[in-house]
């Protein structure tokens, strides 16, 4: 008896220990979510790879500078070794019979070592322009990198205010339920004197039901908002999180348009990544006319060989060196052609990147436009929440002298309640076009400070 209660407490305080750390909690200011997501990132980790990827092509475009070193053996079995028949020959002074019916002129086995090495010495450009085609392949992908930054940055702001968002909703809900609790006790005590009729008290309790509800989605909407935060962190989806921040408006100077958009045009990573992708279609432009040019390359080759030359079965070194020079003539018109679809292939990447730069501008000018509206928003909504507060204070002294009725009431509680979710859900929303707004100008994490 004593070994197994020893046991089950032994397995009690395990299953206490893992729960424990099933349920950790983390305590995180906004920027430390970020880099939280930024390292575990799959999307960012993905995009790191093409990165590298890119970077390794820029080292096969340098190897096609060097000589190309290669080498060969090889080993044949003859079924007969190479000979001279003789029967047709005579030879003067040889007796008849003595004369052999064929002369051996090698071995029948063959041994055949090569090493050769090929140095480009012209090709019209071909390597150089392959190897700026890599190089900025590879800074294209960079930019293309702090683009999928921005867009984790992003989703890690809006799923951090739409945390905060439902944390204050759930604060408005507490105390609207705090209010109606206190409101429908003092009808309750107010009915058992006569001093109310039932239906006053009914329409409490009624109103009091809905708050209630209100409450409960609030409650799970906080769960959901922090389950979503933690899917965006790539952290476990249970983990109790703790945000180091409250909703509170923090006014910024205003923003100019024309310099926002100017500031996008130039700082964003995906401009960025277009100029390097024109400048790959320049070069692709460049390496479909030099099939019009000649191909020169300078090729060694060292041999060793058995049998030698003069067919004994001995080892025998050789080399030779060649310059070799290759042109096409004629190939009806496919060099044409080629150059033709790399020329077309341009101008669409020179049209879309017009099209980007006009889906940036009107980017921007979303963006700038949603933020100011929101600013509006939050300074009216601001001013709601303080009239109505201050009619239900109003309303509430003239209830208790008899002077407002019980429906008056409950309406100055419902537009103080409204007030207050508006508010919240203003403020949310100006932080999140903040945000979209950094994004749409090309604000790097790396640039905000911490």
């Amino acid at each position: 008896m004593r070994r197994s209660g020893l046991l089950l407490g032994v397995i009690a305080v395990l299953f206490w220990s893992l729960s424990g750390f099933a349920q950790s909690t983390m305590e995180l200011t906004l920027e430390e979510s970020v880099r939280i997501a930024l390292k575990k990132s799959k999307a960012l980790a993905m995009a790191q790879e093409k990165v590298r990827e890119s970077e390794a092509r820029i080292g096969e475009a340098r190897a096609g500078f060097l000589p190309q070193i290669g080498s060969k053996a090889s080993y044949t079995r003859l079924d007969v070794a190479p000979y001279m028949s003789m029967t047709n020959f005579a030879i003067p002074g040889m007796p008849a019979g003595t004369m052999p019916d064929k002369i051996e002129m090698g071995d029948d086995d063959i041994y055949n070592a090569a090493v050769s090495a090929q140095q480009p010495l012209f090709t019209g450009g071909k390597i150089l322009n392959g190897y700026r085609m890599a190089e900025y392949g590879a800074e294209a992908e960079r930019f293309n990198y702090r683009r999928s930054e921005a867009d984790v940055v992003l989703h890690v702001e809006e799923a951090y205010y739409g945390v905060l968002k439902a944390q204050e909703f759930k604060k408005v809900s507490d105390q609207a339920v705090a209010q109606m609790e206190a409101h429908v006790r003092d009808l309750e005590n107010m009915y058992r004197v006569g001093m109310i009729a039932e239906n006053d008290l009914l329409k409490a309790k009624v109103q009091r039901s809905n708050v209630k509800l209100m409450r409960i989605q609030a409650t799970n909407a906080v769960r959901m908002a922090r389950t979503a935060f933690c899917n965006v962190l790539g952290i476990p989806l249970d983990t109790e999180v703790v945000l180091k921040a409250k909703l509170e408006y923090e006014p910024s100077p205003p923003v100019a348009l024309e310099e926002a958009i100017q500031k996008a045009l130039k700082q964003r990573p995906e401009v960025k990544a277009m100029e390097y992708t024109l400048k790959i279609g320049e070069k692709a432009v460049s390496i479909s006319k030099a099939g019009w040019l000649p191909n020169v390359a300078l090729i060694g080759n060292y041999n060793y060989k058995r049998p030698n030359r003069e067919n004994e079965e001995k080892w025998y070194g050789s080399w030779d060196v060649t310059v070799a020079a290759q042109m096409n003539v004629f190939d009806w018109g496919a060099t044409h052609y080629q150059t033709a679809q790399a020329k077309h292939r341009l101008r669409q990447m020179e049209e879309g990147f017009g099209q980007l730069r006009d889906g940036i501008t009107l980017e921007v000018t979303q963006s700038v436009l949603a933020l100011q509206e929101a600013r509006e928003k939050v300074a009216a909504t601001q001013e709601n929440v303080a009239q109505a507060e201050e009619n239900y204070r109003v309303t509430n002294e003239k209830f208790k002298q008899g002077m407002a009725t019980n429906t008056d009431l409950l309406d100055a509680n419902t537009m103080w309640t409204q007030a207050r979710m508006e508010c919240v859900q203003a403020l949310a929303d100006h932080y999140v076009a903040e945000a979209k707004l950094e994004k749409a100008m090309g604000v790097l994490q790396s640039q905000k400070p911490d």
